[in-house]
């Protein structure tokens, strides 16, 4: 009947003078798939699920190409996760995705963020997947037989919502977490110990395991600052599910280091109860870097640092102007030759940052040292929170000035009532110079002709720095003494502060003598007799003479 009708129109047409034409139609539909590439997941866990949807549309009448295609493509697909109907602790934290128009053959991906929580126990999980999109689901043509070619074309569209599962799976295995312990901080330039808890947190024990540690900073290092490494490893035997396993490594950082936190890359190989090797993803800790320990010596002061002096002293407040603290920490102080510390060391104990402490210094200045200035450096050192030793890389230069030789006596004022052929009190008044007390003072008087003394010494006792104490002497000066002052020496020998007898001699002063008083000097009164008994005899024999 079709071909008969086919026929009549044929010839209807070409009695009409037109091409002939056939009716056609063309139908199918897309269909899709949804795969999952990598379908483990664990607990406890953020991951992303990658959904690839796959079209392999089919025909169930063909025709012309352009129309097979529109009938196997899917057009405005979009992909939503049912979480809601998802019955495990798992949550999509993305809603749906559009992946546009789908055509035959063709592959996209849907990606979704899912969350898993610790009670998720191992075993597959089906995952309710809803995928919605429009469709033509047949095209009606005219077709042309000469020439070839269609027309007249009519869709029939249609939308489609079907609801898909892909399979995830939890597997036994283990798992970890690095917990942080209590780290102190790693000082720059030092070195300091990493601390934490590799935590099985899986379902499977792991055994024969091996942690890797790696830092990212190459100023970052694990061993000591002679032999520095880039990566540490620590074994352990055994970390069942719920285990903890203590990890303690020393980890240093250089002296150039900028102060900040720098992470600690953690991977952990291990072997399954049933032989089987495994890895873990690369889990991460931390280091905390503080700036570099930096000490300064302030409040400098000398005592006795004089050319030729038994004990100077030098005194100095050592301040840590660090971030980080110090314990036992000993301050050496080297000075340049000729000088010879015979106190070089003060150990001033444990600082904290901003902490300071006093520190005191012994020398020996021989007297072949030349006064002016010098250095001092002053070189420390201390332990760190490990115990280690460390100290300085250069040494604190401070500068000071080394006095002259000065006496440690000196005469002050003299009087004297002494007057030529007379006898009189010598008060000689002398101040302590030195920087310690002494004690049990002795003075000695030396005069010289024309002047005596019959009692030439005198106690002084205790002298504090800076004191003055007289000293009384009886001495004589003979008739021809004249009315000027004649040189002495003074000495004065002591007990300082460690009770050893010391001696200050050589004080020069000048002893005024006064003309004698009552008459003329008995030189000049002899003189005067000499010439009158001359005179006499000169006459007597001139009268002889007569």
């Amino acid at each position: 009947m079709k071909a008969r009708l086919l026929a009549v129109l044929v010839v209807f047409s070409l009695l009409a003078g037109a091409q002939p034409v056939a009716a056609e139609q063309v139908t199918g539909q897309p269909e899709l798939s949804l795969s999952v590439q990598d379908n483990r997941i664990a607990p406890g866990e953020r991951s992303t699920l990658n959904i690839a949807v796959t079209n392999d549309g089919s025909l169930d009448r063909g025709g012309p190409a352009a129309l097979e295609q529109r009938i196997k493509t899917a057009r405005g697909v979009s992909v939503t996760v049912l979480d809601e109907q998802i019955n495990a602790p798992i949550e999509v934290r993305s809603g749906t995705v559009t992946l546009g128009s789908l055509p035959d053959g063709s592959v996209a991906a849907a990606s979704f963020r899912l969350e898993t929580g610790e009670s998720l126990e191992p075993g597959t999980y089906e995952i309710p997947v809803e995928v919605a999109y429009s469709y033509t689901r047949s095209a009606d043509y005219s077709e042309s037989l000469s020439p070839p070619g269609y027309s007249d074309v009519n869709y029939a569209d249609s939308f489609r919502r079907e609801t898909m599962t892909v399979e995830l799976v939890v597997e036994r295995e283990p798992r970890f977490e690095v917990v942080p312990g209590e780290t102190d901080p790693v000082v720059a330039g030092d070195t300091g110990t990493l601390r934490f808890d590799l935590e099985n947190v899986g379902t499977e024990t792991a055994r024969q395991a091996t942690v890797s540690l790696s830092t990212q900073s190459d100023d970052l290092f694990f061993g000591q600052p002679s032999q520095p490494r880039g990566s540490q490893s620590v074994f352990v035997e055994e970390l069942a599910p719920g285990e903890r396993h203590s990890v303690a490594v020393q980890v240093g950082a250089s002296a150039s280091l900028s102060p900040g936190s720098y992470p600690v890359a953690v991977d952990v190989a291990y072997e399954t109860p049933d032989g089987l090797d495994g890895q873990s993803e690369t889990l991460s800790t931390g280091v905390r870097v503080e700036s570099e320990r930096t000490f300064d010596v302030r409040n400098l002061s000398t005592s006795a640092f004089r050319v030729d002096e038994g004990e100077a002293t030098v005194r100095a407040t050592v301040v840590n102007t660090g971030a980080a603290a110090a314990q036992n920490v000993v301050v050496r102080v080297q000075g340049p030759q000729p000088l010879q510390a015979t106190g070089p060391e003060a150990a001033v104990g444990d600082l904290g940052p901003g902490e300071s402490a006093d520190a005191t210094f012994t020398f020996a200045v021989p007297a072949d040292a030349e006064p002016g200035s010098l250095s001092l450096s002053f070189a420390v050192e201390y332990e760190n929170a490990d115990g280690d030793l460390r100290r300085l890389d250069e040494p604190i230069r401070r500068g000071v000035t080394l006095e002259p030789e000065r006496d440690t006596f000196e005469v002050v004022d003299v009087n004297t009532s002494v007057t030529a052929g007379g006898e009189g009190t010598l008060a000689v008044t002398v101040r302590y110079n030195g920087e310690q007390p002494i004690s049990n003072a002795n003075a000695k008087v030396f005069v010289n002709d024309p002047l005596s003394s019959a009692d030439d010494g005198a106690f002084l006792g205790s002298f504090e720095p800076g004191e003055t104490r007289t000293a009384e002497f009886s001495v004589a000066a003979s008739g021809t003494a004249m009315a000027k002052q004649y040189p002495a020496s003074v000495e004065v020998r002591y007990d300082d502060a460690s009770g050893n007898s010391k001696l200050a001699d050589g004080l020069q002063f000048g002893v005024p003598i006064g003309a004698a008083s009552g008459g003329l000097p008995i030189g000049y009164v002899g003189a005067g007799v000499g010439v009158l008994v001359l005179a006499g005899g000169v006459f007597v024999w001139q009268r002889q003479r007569d």
